[in-house]
This record gives structure tokens, C-alpha cells and sequence, in this order.
């Protein structure tokens, strides 16, 4: 087994993105770790992966809770269709980092095209659909 990394990355020019997130009601006293698994969930939701090319470290992995990693295995075993992706939590991070560029990217398209204070009840509706499944 390879040894765990000690922190999850963003890509470097997504780093400002992070830092409007805090302009959103939504996301005010949010931690960066919850804005990262947030915008992790919403590019695996929607399917986008997009790869890092300068990373950043974004927060320690000592601050990941047992449902945070359970949720990180779980994506990283739906895209690696293996739970063999489990041994290697390098390409596991690798994985859910991706989804979150893909998912901060998207996140911050919505926030910039609806009115201020509005991403609640759009969020709300995407939640309401899922439910429908």
C-alpha cells in the first residue's frame, strides 16, 4: 500500500473561485474542506473531470471525518469500477480532486449567472429532482 498523502490539492488557478464561493451566502463560515467536497460532489454529479496542472494544497487529510472518507472511496470506486483503487489513496485523492475542478468550475457558472442569494433555492430544486429518481 502506498502511504496516504497528507493533503488534498486544487489546481492553483481555481483557487480564487474558492475564495468567491465565500461571497455566497450558501457557502458563508463553510470550511474549505466543506467547499471542496461540495464542488467534488457536484463535478461527480454532473460527470466532469477536469485535470489539475499546478497543484495546491487545499486542506490537511488529518481533517477528513469518516463519512468524508467514505464518500471520497466511494466515488473513486464508481470511477475506477475496482474497490482495488482503495490500495492507492494518491490515485483515490487524484480522482476526487479532479471532480472538485470540475465541480468548482461549475458551481461558480451557476453563482455568476443567477441573482445574488438565489443558489439556495436552485440548489434546493437539484436535490428535489434527485429525489424523484
Amino acid at each position: 500500500m502506498v502511504n496516504k498523502p497528507d493533503r488534498l490539492y486544487i489546481d492553483l488557478k481555481s483557487r480564487p473561485l474558492y475564495e468567491k464561493l465565500e461571497s455566497e451566502p450558501f457557502f458563508k463560515g463553510k470550511t474549505r474542506k466543506e467547499q471542496f467536497l461540495f464542488a467534488m460532489a457536484v463535478g461527480f454529479k454532473n460527470n466532469i473531470k477536469i485535470t489539475i496542472e499546478k497543484r495546491e494544497g487545499i486542506f490537511l487529510t488529518k481533517d477528513l471525518k469518516p463519512e468524508d472518507e467514505a464518500l471520497i472511496n466511494a466515488i473513486a470506486i464508481f470511477d475506477a469500477n475496482s474497490i482495488d483503487i482503495l490500495l492507492d489513496k494518491a490515485q483515490v485523492f487524484k480522482i476526487v480532486e479532479e471532480y472538485a475542478n470540475g465541480g468548482i468550475q461549475i458551481l461558480i457558472n451557476k453563482i455568476n449567472s443567477i441573482e445574488i442569494g438565489t443558489f439556495e433555492k436552485y440548489f434546493e430544486k437539484d436535490l428535489f429532482d434527485l429525489n424523484k429518481i
